[in-house]
């Protein structure tokens, strides 16, 4: 074969080829356009659309719901007291407390472990279990209706309650003293209504005639019902309307709602080892009106603020709520010592002490979740005034 033919057929080869490629090329941009078509292209935009708004839904629930670890943010606190501080270290107060003097917040700290098992810190904004500290809230309620005009705390019982025994010589004021004389209703566990307590406490009858101090729940449990009775609102309702919305305590609220808390303690105590364990609680409606309450430090706070300015009761029902009811120096819901107005308050793992001074400008509460780490809260809050005192001198 001549050099002549071999050129021709190199020529047609590679023509063949190049053809070969440029169909090739046709077939692949002929899919890419297929691909991408309008509908289709459509139908993909559609389906990112569809991605980001899922995931901007999804970012929207973790802003509303926080993940577990994010509830546990330290809040800021106040020591403006280092001695107070120390103190309540050194005598391992596990809770909140907080201290204000003449207008400025001194302390507001949280101290140990909400949650021993998760170990979660106290807070400022902690939620506790006050105890028989809630008796006050139930005493500003009757001086508020009294106020209104719908009773008088000089009114006997059977004006309210007609088949209460021996109710024509039992008053008011007996009741929210704890001179009434009455056995009282014994705790049970199972769930009660406020009727079925106050039916049980007239069938216990009495065990003497009213005037002697027996400091008792029962007392403050047929309160209770009266505040529901005569304002005819359900008890939590009218505090809600009448105590905690004045006064401003957002952080307060009855049993049925403290665990939708964002910071719920949990409460414990200290066996004999030294080891921490969980007590039992019996149904809370038990308790009704009676420690069945929950708040943060600053709403207890809000709440001695709004009795000591004379805005939840004026100085009439003031005068009253502060004078001593016999010689255990019980008021209406506080102790009146000679420098200070306060209640304490126990619910199976949890402890409250609460107090202000006479002249309304100092305020303490201690509100722990171990009910028994310490011997004495009074001494505690004893001595805060005593480190208070000797700051100011």
């Amino acid at each position: 074969m001549n050099r002549s033919m071999q050129n021709k057929q190199r020529k047609r080869r590679q023509l063949f080829f190049s053809i070969l490629l440029i169909c090739l090329l046709l077939v692949l941009i002929f899919g890419v356009v297929q691909i991408f078509t309008p509908q289709t292209f459509s139908n993909a935009t559609e389906k990112t659309q569809k991605k980001m708004i899922k995931k901007q839904q999804s970012t929207t629930k973790l802003a509303e719901s926080p993940k577990k670890e994010e509830r546990f943010i330290p809040t800021e606190t106040i020591v403006q007291n280092q001695e107070i501080d120390q103190y309540l270290q050194q005598i391992g107060f596990n809770g909140t407390a907080m201290v204000v003097r003449e207008g400025k917040v001194i302390i507001d700290k949280g101290y140990g472990l909400a949650n021993r098992e998760q170990q979660v810190e106290n807070r400022t904004d902690t939620g506790y279990y006050i105890g028989s500290a809630q008796k006050a809230f139930i005493a500003t309620a009757i001086l508020q209706l009294e106020e209104a005009g719908k009773l008088n705390i000089d009114d006997p019982i059977s004006q309210y309650l007609p088949d209460f025994p021996n109710g024509q010589n039992i008053k008011l004021r007996h009741l929210l003293t704890h001179t009434s004389g009455i056995v009282g209703h014994t705790e049970g566990q199972g769930a009660i209504t406020p009727e079925e307590l106050v039916r049980d406490i007239e069938k216990q009858g009495i065990k003497r005639q009213p005037g002697k101090w027996n400091y008792l729940d029962s007392n403050y449990t047929v309160l209770a019902y009266l505040v529901e009775k005569i304002s005819d609102t359900k008890l939590s309702d009218y505090i809600q309307t009448h105590i905690f919305d004045p006064c401003g305590m957002k952080g307060a609220g009855f049993y049925q709602t403290f665990t939708d808390q964002k910071y719920p303690s949990t409460g414990y105590y200290v066996a004999k080892d030294g080891s921490y364990g969980t007590p039992s609680l019996p149904d809370l409606s038990q308790l009704y009106g009676v420690g069945n309450m929950y708040m943060r430090a600053i709403d207890m706070y809000l709440f001695d603020k709004g009795i000591a300015e004379r805005k939840l009761i004026n100085e009439e029902s003031y005068q009253k709520m502060f004078t001593k009811g016999s010689n255990s120096g019980y008021g209406f819901g506080f102790y009146v010592d000679p420098g200070s107005y306060n209640n304490h308050g126990i619910l199976n793992g949890w402890n409250a002490s609460n107090s202000f001074s006479h002249s309304g400008k100092t305020f303490v509460v201690l509100l722990s979740n171990v009910q028994n780490n310490i011997a004495s809260f009074g001494k505690v809050n004893n001595e805060i005034y005593q480190l208070l005192n000797k700051a100011d001198a």
